[in-house]
């Protein structure tokens, strides 16, 4: 592709003609999983080869609050309850059942509940903030009871011991951990020296795995209060731990204007940093201490995987976004939440990773794996969905909407992969779809083809189109997809023309010659005269066609059109005009722009626009009458098309001095003029004076002048 060309008349600043060859049929593309992640994937999962296949549907279960923070499993694995803001609710939803609600199990004294936990006997241990309190609930009865306050400003995670009941808890403000006994007997265990303590999970009877916020470090400590870190981030917080068998999976994040270092943290040494997140090419982040609001603070988020030898390698990575929390499945795969777009992404052992879940709302905030199905917690707006795999034809795919810049007929869509999938499309001239786009209507002339389908779209013409997509198998697939359409041809205009060095002049005026100088109180610098005049024209190409330029002039007194520039068309926006075989006067040139290079001849339009007068002066100016009566001399200057610009003399061949004219200004087309010679020696001078015209044309004339002597 090459780039306009560059036009150098001042201010021309809008869309100039386009160089590039444009062809009259375009196509939209999606190959990538990127591309597909554009679109909404219901029920179906988009894999990191680009192929959107079958996979699981969200429903959502309702319940009142402004975002689902938290979850956790009963004993007996068949309740899931989760915690919420801003009224400090907990929920409980059936792992096995339909209800549309959940059932609200108890309203806590405080604003949010962020951490929750099941003893064996089934009671819960809910952690809230602001406040760092806990709180133990009877979920039977919904009776709940203050079980220990902790002195900090948050609880952000809890792990329980089974066997002995004893609750740990990872505060914030400060960022410690303690032990909480089922009387409700508070010990601290250990002092991170972070500001907070966000994640915390049992490694074995006398250890824990916690990450904190803002440092970010992974750490594994010991009851006896000793830890030994892990893992330094480049980043602010490590959100969610999760394990399966001998590998450690952390989720950590790294916010934009991360808040300052705590006091009581060591600032690492000059030029050290941790680990850091590194993001592929391919909301608001709430990190804690921040409510879950999309759109505060940008940040990017990756899953590692520490294993028994302390080997550390990231597997995943979003570069927009952040991780809330991670769950493991079955064959070593991994489900990462996101606080931004809603989704879940499944990352297998060889660091594949793919589109698993999409829901409406912008933030995963916690994700609980019950066997082949999920419950997942939101914000923005609080809610819960059941999550589970389900009959391919309740699976579907929905573009994005794709936009063709301006209204188009709609040509094959072509797809790789299952040839039985039904595919319909719609279209309108909305950004978003409304009442007044079409309504979704099957391909027409639907064909198998040798690696997938195709078929024509019944879809009426419109700047807008969507594609949907239905799977009919468990094994369907769907990759790569081309749509050709052919976008209605939009009309170049030709908006300005100017000559020489200086923008086109108004309708009424008269442009610029080329080599003209503006006239000032300060002396003109002369340049020598060019017959050629530089002609340049702005042109707004809306839709990118090559075009054509063809040039004419007239006198602007006849209306008879010369051709200018040749049999060929032009394709440059400017053109060098050579004037030295015409008669000086104002001349009009009009340029034509047509699309017929790029264009059917059926489709083909054009623009013309005519110039405002251009005068062509090639003559010079005439100096005459000189008279000399010493040390006088006098004479006028005169010329038939353009003012003049300079009158100068010189004395015996010696340098050019300014003359001014008669009335002070150089500006009409005669000027008298009365020059006083300096005091000269006896005997006979030369003087000579010459004008200089505003097209640079100069004319002189001499005299002799015979200094000493009374009468000349």
């Amino acid at each position: 592709m090459r780039p306009p060309p560059r036009i150098l008349v001042a201010g021309l600043g809008l869309l100039l003609a386009a160089t590039v060859s444009a062809s009259p049929t375009k196509t939209f593309r999606q190959t990538t999983a990127r591309d597909f992640e554009e679109g909404e994937a219901t029920a179906s999962m988009i894999l990191p080869d680009g192929t959107v296949v079958p996979g699981l549907k969200g429903t959502p279960v309702g319940l009142d609050a402004a975002f689902v923070w938290c979850s956790t499993l009963s004993p007996d694995g068949r309740t899931a309850y989760f915690g919420t803001g801003d009224e400090g609710r907990v929920y409980a939803v059936d792992v096995v059942g339909q209800e549309k609600r959940a059932r609200r199990v108890a309203t806590l004294d405080a604003a949010w509940v962020t951490a929750l936990v099941a003893r064996p006997d089934g009671t819960l241990v809910a952690g809230t903030t602001p406040g760092g309190r806990l709180f133990a609930i009877n979920p039977e009865t919904g009776n709940s009871r203050p079980l220990a306050a902790l002195g900090t400003d948050h609880v952000w995670a809890l792990a329980l011991d089974a066997k002995t009941g004893i609750v740990y808890v990872g505060t914030g403000g400060p960022g410690k951990i303690f032990s909480v006994d089922t009387n409700g007997h508070a010990k601290e265990v250990w002092d991170s020296g972070d500001r907070h303590v966000v994640s915390l999970l049992q490694d074995d009877a006398t250890h824990f795995f916690a990450g904190t916020s803002e440092e970010a470090i992974l750490f594994r400590v010991g009851l006896d209060g000793h830890a030994e870190a892990l893992a330094d981030f480049d980043a602010q917080e490590v959100r969610a731990l999760a394990r399966s068998g001998g590998d450690l999976y952390a989720a950590v994040n790294d916010f934009e204007h991360a808040a300052s270092t705590p006091a009581s943290s060591t600032p690492p040494a000059q030029g050290a940093h941790g680990t850091r997140i590194t993001v592929a090419p391919s909301g608001s982040p709430a990190s804690a201490g921040s409510l879950p609001r999309p759109g505060q603070r940008k940040a990017k988020g990756a899953l590692v995987r520490i294993g028994r030898d302390g080997r550390m390698e990231q597997i995943f990575s979003i570069g927009d976004g952040y991780l809330t929390s991670v769950a493991l499945g079955e064959d070593g795969r991994a489900f990462v939440g996101t606080g931004t777009e809603g989704r879940v992404y499944r990352v297998d052992p060889d660091r594949t990773a793919a589109l698993a879940i999409d829901l409406p709302e912008r933030q995963v905030l916690t994700l609980l794996r019950t066997g082949k199905t999920f419950l997942v917690g939101t914000g923005d707006v609080g809610g819960v969905y059941r999550v589970a795999p389900v009959a391919p034809k309740q699976a579907t795919y929905l573009s994005r909407i794709l936009d063709a810049e301006v209204r188009a007929r709609w040509g094959q869509l072509r797809w790789m992969g299952s040839h039985d999938l039904g595919v319909e499309t719609r279209s309108g001239n909305t950004a978003r779809p409304d009442v007044t786009w079409s309504s979704f209507a099957a391909l027409e002339r639907g064909r198998p083809t040798s690696d997938g389908g195709a078929g024509s779209l019944g879809s009426p013409p419109a700047r807008y189109v969507q594609y949907r997509v239905t799977f009919a198998a468990a094994d369907d697939k769907l990759g790569q997809v081309t749509l050709a359409y052919l976008p209605q041809n939009l009309r170049a205009r030709v908006l300005e023309i100017a000559a020489g060095d200086a923008p086109a002049a108004s309708a009424s005026g008269t442009a610029a010659l080329a080599g003209t100088t503006a006239a000032s109180a300060a002396t003109p610098t002369p340049r020598a005269h060019n017959a050629t005049i530089k002609l340049r024209w702005r042109v707004d190409n809306p839709d990118g066609d090559e075009l054509d330029y063809r040039l004419a002039f007239r006198d602007q007194n006849e209306t008879v059109w010369r051709p200018l520039g040749g049999p060929d068309p032009l394709t440059r926006t400017d053109f060098d005009w050579n004037t030295d075989g015409l008669p000086d006067g104002n001349y009009v040139v009009r340029v034509i722009a047509s699309d017929e290079r790029a264009e059917p001849r059926d489709r083909v339009l054009t623009d013309s626009l005519e110039s405002a007068p251009i005068l062509v002066d090639n003559r010079k100016p005439e100096v005459l009458g000189l008279t000399a009566k010493y040390p006088f001399v006098s004479g006028r200057a005169r010329d038939d098309q353009s003012p003049l610009a300079s009158l100068e003399f010189a004395v015996d061949g010696g340098d050019w001095q300014v003359l001014s004219p008669a009335d002070g200004i150089c500006d009409d087309l005669v000027e008298a003029f009365t020059l006083k010679l300096p005091a000269l020696p006896p005997g006979p001078h030369a003087v000579t004076v010459r004008a200089w015209d505003s097209a640079d044309n100069v004319g002189a004339a001499s005299i002799s002048v015979r200094a000493g002597e009374k009468n000349q």
